[in-house]
């Protein structure tokens, strides 16, 4: 491991990140839905265990990633993998929150009858194609080029009478620069077309894609596949912990880095004050929109003050399995713990460790 640098860390406000984007010409018309939030409901307080958003890692708030349906529990994309197969999206089931379906992906009718076939979905630090093959070669997709793109997919949709029905539907993205994309869905032969990610707050959230990575939806653990790419939504954990500069990357040289991987699997836990993931819990203990200080052992993170004495009122030392330590006093929201889950104190100020690399922190205690 690198040496620590313990003091240059990085301290800062968490904010909700969000995003509005506005339709342009020739692009679905999303505006066929004004409220623009899938579904409705949400999960204002990142308390509505078990939603399978995982309680903050995919969107911000609730349900507002997942696929809309007629009649049955939503079904919430995680991401794309190419298989020798084909593309297979990892779509897991509201109603049974630890299935996730492997969805065959494939182009839409019209473009297959020209020949033509998806060939992957493909990911990069710094942007995104989509390989379509024709005539025994393949050619990128990406840019502007991706409007006039159409995915299509089946989801089992309606239950009826304890029966289950598959309904087509078809996506439609539009690049934003960088990994940044617009997600638009639709049941094929309907309309309009509805936004794959939304808020209260913003109800047209920019997507972005993960590369080389899965992030389980319920326990933010990251797994390592280079066939794989994670689809989320920008306001959610795994958006909000890369633009505070906790990409598990190089920056510089873009290439893997262990130290830089382990700091972004520990922020995914501590955006969402998941403490007790490593003891099974894998509820979150605050709200929506909480204020809270960070900083990590390597000065990964983006820096917003030049105080080095700021954490002086540590909340938690975290990994990718959640917190290592815990100060109770210092939580950012004043909720309920569970009962019969406990995590060791931890000190006046960050004591680093091979596995606790990223401190959290408050300004000043909470009267409880």
């Amino acid at each position: 491991m690198k040496p620590l640098r313990a003091w240059l860390g990085c301290l800062a406000w968490v904010m909700v990140m969000g995003g509005c984007i506005l339709p342009a010409s020739g692009r679905p018309p999303a505006e066929a839905r004004p409220d623009g939030a899938p579904g409705g409901g949400g999960c204002p307080t990142g308390q509505c265990d078990p939603d399978p958003n995982g309680l903050g890692i995919y969107i911000t708030e609730g349900h507002n990633y997942c696929f809309v349906h007629e009649k049955s529990a939503p079904l919430c994309p995680e991401g794309f993998v190419n298989t020798p197969e084909g593309v297979v999206m990892k779509v897991r089931s509201r109603a049974k929150p630890h299935t996730v379906l492997d969805i065959p992906v494939a182009l839409s009718p019209r473009k297959q009858s020209e020949g033509r076939t998806l060939a992957g979905i493909h990911a990069a630090p710094t942007g995104f194609f989509v390989a379509v093959a024709e005539q025994g070669s393949e050619r990128k997709v990406q840019g502007e080029d991706l409007e006039a793109l159409r995915l299509t997919f089946t989801l089992p949709v309606d239950v009826v009478d304890g029966d289950t029905l598959n309904r087509a539907y078809e996506m439609g993205w539009q690049s934003l620069g960088g990994n940044r994309l617009r997600v638009l869905y639709r049941q094929v032969g309907t309309e309009p077309w509805l936004r794959q990610c939304a808020a209260p707050e913003s109800a047209d959230v920019a997507s972005l894609l993960l590369p080389a990575r899965r992030v389980d939806g319920l326990s933010a653990a990251v797994q390592g596949l280079d066939t794989a790419t994670t689809l989320a939504c920008e306001t959610g954990a795994i958006g909000a912990c890369l633009g505070w500069g906790y990409q598990p990357w190089d920056p510089t040289t873009l290439q893997d880095d262990p130290d830089r991987a382990v700091a972004y699997g520990a922020c995914l836990q501590a955006k969402r004050a998941a403490y007790f993931v490593g003891l099974g819990d894998l509820q979150t203990y605050t709200v929506s929109g909480t204020d809270f200080l960070r900083r990590d052992a390597h000065g990964f993170g983006i820096r917003s003050s030049d105080r080095l004495d700021e954490l002086e009122h540590v909340e938690a030392l975290w990994s990718p399995r959640g917190a290592e330590c815990l100060n109770p006093m210092n939580r950012r929201r004043d909720l309920p713990l569970p009962k019969g889950l406990q995590l060791p104190l931890c000190g006046g100020s960050p004591q680093w460790s091979a596995t606790g690399t990223f401190a959290t922190g408050v300004p000043r205690p909470l009267k409880f």
